[in-house]
């Protein structure tokens, strides 16, 4: 922590160079990784291209420097913050900068301002911030201070920064990824994506795939690498439908006056059997469905019981679950097994529903198509008749 001598002298710089902050701070330095630094070349290069030619092509507007009051209102902000920063209230600290950078943006309150939003544990932000210091500076902005100590902090920082790295099978087609329900490429994911230590939620799902969902607890260095299965979703009502195919009806002799009642009696028995066991996977199917829904909803109700109690007992803290707190692991606990209840009742209720509504289809559709026993045709058959003795014709009506 800089001494309060340092702060006042760096705030008469701020006065003199017309508000351009050069100044360090002694610790709390964080840092860049070479992932990060790659994956920035990536995210926004041909665009940035574009928009600096443009820039250079085009004439540059007179802007208007800051007036007297607003400077000796930043001024202000600044010292405010430095007082804020030494009491450790980082979040007062960190919205007095920002009324700073809102008068005139400089290397030393961007690198103050990152130092803030880590010791808040918003390590993501923070690295934005450090990014956007080594821009300026890029840029001719002159702060030695800062310069001489931009790359050990956000060294540091970039060790403490989780990374996941997700892998999805080369068979699956146009994924949609998305973690805590914000869409990600696969690529950048590929590359290990930087998020804040505390929950996070991934999801990947691909048409013909059955989804992959995984919750995560990450904590500040570590580095998780996933592998998403998609299993081959099953096709609905296939094996269904193939219970329902009528079986073609078998040839009758005429000649024979017993055939039709021995041949109705097994179509009526088949019939009968196949009704009989799609009635039971539709009402099985309908039982599962409702039964896991309302599991599904007292899942749901202690996931939002335990993030209650997890408010409570440390209000504000997105690094709650990464304390040694006893209390506040205990939920940060019971928080996960609800989720995953939710997830797994909301995954069973669905497939008991899908297979009642198949059952309900398969019933109806051996009940129309399936043939049903004949009634023996009445009529006149004539049958001839040789015996020992006799010749001759029976008639039967």
């Amino acid at each position: 922590m800089l001494s309060r001598n340092r702060n006042q002298s760096l705030s008469d710089s701020l006065t003199a160079q017309n508000y351009k902050v050069d100044y360090p701070t002694s610790e709390g330095a964080l840092p860049p990784s070479p992932e990060l630094e790659i994956l920035m070349i990536f995210r926004r290069p041909l665009l940035a291209s574009l928009i600096a030619c443009a820039a250079l092509s085009l004439p540059k507007p007179a802007r208007a420097e800051p007036s007297s009051a607003e400077i000796s209102a930043a001024k202000h902000a600044f010292e405010e913050a430095l007082v804020a920063e030494g009491d450790q209230r980082w979040a007062d600290a960190a919205q007095n900068l920002r009324q700073a950078i809102a008068v005139k943006d400089t290397p030393g309150l961007r690198f103050h301002l990152a130092r803030c939003e880590a010791e808040l544990g918003r390590l993501v932000e923070a690295a934005l911030e450090y990014d956007r210091a080594e821009e300026l500076i890029a840029h001719g902005v002159k702060a030695p201070d800062v310069q001489k100590l931009l790359g050990p902090a956000r060294s540091d920082l970039q060790r403490r920064l989780p990374r996941l790295t997700l892998e999805v099978p080369a068979d699956v087609q146009v994924p949609l990824i998305t973690v805590d329900r914000q869409p990600y490429p696969a690529s950048e994911l590929a590359l290990g994506l930087p998020l804040n230590p505390g929950l996070h939620q991934v999801r990947v799902q691909a048409a013909g795939r059955r989804p992959f969902e995984r919750a995560l607890n990450l904590k500040e260095g570590d580095r998780i690498a996933l592998s998403a299965v998609l299993p081959v979703a099953a096709p609905p009502g296939g094996p269904s439908d193939a219970n329902a195919t009528p079986d073609p009806p078998p040839s009758v002799n005429p000649s024979s006056s017993e055939a039709p009642r021995t041949e109705n009696k097994p179509s009526s028995s088949v019939k009968l059997y196949l009704m009989i066991g799609e009635s039971v996977l539709t009402v099985a199917g309908l039982g599962v469905g409702i039964g896991y829904a309302v599991a599904r909803g007292s899942a749901t109700d202690r996931a939002n019981a335990a993030m209650a109690q997890l408010e409570l007992a440390a209000p504000g803290n997105p690094t709650a679950c990464a304390s040694q707190d006893q209390n506040v692991a205990d939920l940060c606990s019971d928080l996960t097994t609800a989720l995953h209840d939710h997830d797994r009742a909301a995954h069973l209720s669905q497939v008991g529903f899908i297979t009642a509504g198949v059952g309900a289809v398969a019933l109806v559709t051996t009940w129309l198509v399936y043939p049903s026993p004949r009634p023996r045709t009445s009529g006149f058959s004539v049958l001839p008749v040789a015996g020992l003795g006799r010749l001759g014709v029976v008639g039967r009506f």
